[in-house]
Formats: structure tokens, C-alpha cells, sequence
């Protein structure tokens, strides 16, 4: 069975209710020293609380008995978080109203992410691809999709000096080997990104979608894919 039609016009942002529900089957393919590896897993996400301008939405995977993870999100999916000190989106799958042929671009630029790393930066460029039909576990849609192209960079932190020792045993006794490293700065790194959306009006959020991570090299380091196995929305 197809569900929704063809739309011509935009898409306005979703009326989301509390106890709105979608379970996913995500699949993550990663490569790890060059070997590429795969696990899925269902996931459950609900609306636990409605606001004027946020919602509260909870994450479990659906085979653990540990209560949900809660994040807030603003009312169009996207995501705000404390950047350099400011509360900024760093998330944008819509920008409603859409239609295809939107674009909107997104880069955050963020100072320490991490003890090791100096600064990192995240450039994505989205676009409405159009109108599409796809087929997932819950059903066929027809869905509007989404594309991101992105790109991401790392600088890193000085590292400095350091020393090992280890202690080995031959014929003349015990002896102690120490080994020193001099202060030194990692080279920075560079990747690029891709993203897809099908985003379907009636279920209030995607039924599909792909990501991808890639080194500098272009080899894919990572990619997942979420495809709806069923929903319950008011």
C-alpha cells in the first residue's frame, strides 16, 4: 500500500503531539582496520513532552529494558546546542517550508571539542532533491527527498614530550629502557560527508535515511542506514 500522494505544493513544518512514535531499524556498516562490519539494531523514539517551541523526544533500542535517552529538539527536528559558549543549530534536516529546489547551508566552527583537538569544522550544504517513491519495512511512501553534501576538518593540539620506560631481564640482571618523545603537533585531518532524506508529511519525520562519512582519501569510513518499521502519530 502507497501512502501519501504526490505533493505540488510546500511542505509546512509538522503539528507534533505527545506520544507521537516511530520504531527504526538502523544498520551501521563501519570499517575497522579495513574490514568493513555491520550490526542493527531497533530503535524506538517517542515525544514525550510538546512545547511552543521544543519537544522532548526519547531514544531506547527497543530490545533493552534501560529507561530512554531524553534530548530536547526545537519543533522542525532541528538541534541547538552550546557552541563557543552560545546556544546555536548544529542540526538542520528541514527547513521548512520546503519544496524542491530549496537549499540551505549549515557550518559550525567549534574551538576544544575535545582535549586533543584545537578546532573543528563542519560545512554541510543541503538541497530538496524532489519527490520520490520509496519502500520501507512499514510501508511505501511517497516521500520528498533531501540530499547533504558536507565537509569536515580537524586541527589538532600540541602533544607534548613524553617518556616510556620498561623494564627487561637478561644476562646481566634487570635492566631499564626508557624511551622519549619530543613535543610534537599531529597534522590536521579532512573528510567529507553525505547525507539523504525521505521525509514523508503524514508520519511527521523521515522514513529513510543514509549517511556516510569519508576520510580525506575518499574511502567511506562509515555508513548508516534507518528505515521505518512502524509508527503511531495523532
Amino acid at each position: 500500500m502507497t501512502i501519501g500522494t504526490l505533493h505540488a505544493q510546500t511542505v509546512d513544518r509538522p503539528a507534533l503531539k505527545e506520544g507521537d512514535k516511530w520504531v527504526y531499524s538502523i544498520r551501521v556498516d563501519e570499517s575497522k582496520a579495513d574490514i568493513m562490519s555491520s550490526t542493527t539494531r531497533k530503535w524506538e523514539a517517542s515525544i514525550n513532552r510538546v512545547g511552543s517551541h521544543t519537544v522532548v523526544l526519547a531514544n531506547k533500542p527497543v530490545d533493552s529494558n534501560l529507561p530512554p535517552k531524553e534530548s530536547t529538539l526545537n519543533t522542525d527536528w532541528s538541534v541547538t546546542r552550546s557552541v563557543n559558549g552560545k546556544n546555536i543549530v548544529v542540526n538542520r534536516p528541514y527547513d521548512f517550508p520546503m519544496q524542491p529546489g530549496k537549499t540551505w547551508k549549515l557550518e559550525t566552527v567549534e574551538d576544544k571539542p575535545d582535549a586533543l583537538t584545537k578546532t573543528q569544522k563542519i560545512s554541510q550544504q543541503y538541497t530538496v532533491i524532489g519527490w520520490e517513491e520509496v519502500k520501507v519495512p512499514a510501508g511505501t511512501f511517497k516521500a520528498l527527498k533531501i540530499e547533504v553534501e558536507g565537509e569536515w576538518s580537524k586541527e589538532f593540539e600540541p602533544r607534548g614530550p613524553s617518556a616510556n620506560s620498561a623494564v627487561g631481564t637478561g644476562t646481566a640482571g634487570a635492566t631499564a629502557i626508557v624511551q622519549t618523545h619530543t613535543a610534537f603537533t599531529p597534522p590536521p585531518v579532512s573528510g567529507r560527508l553525505y547525507k539523504a532524506f525521505w521525509y514523508v508529511p503524514e508520519i511527521k519525520r523521515d522514513v529513510k535515511v543514509i549517511s556516510e562519512d569519508s576520510n580525506g582519501s575518499g574511502a567511506l569510513h562509515k555508513r548508516t542506514t534507518e528505515e521505518l518499521e512502524s509508527f503511531s502519530v495523532q
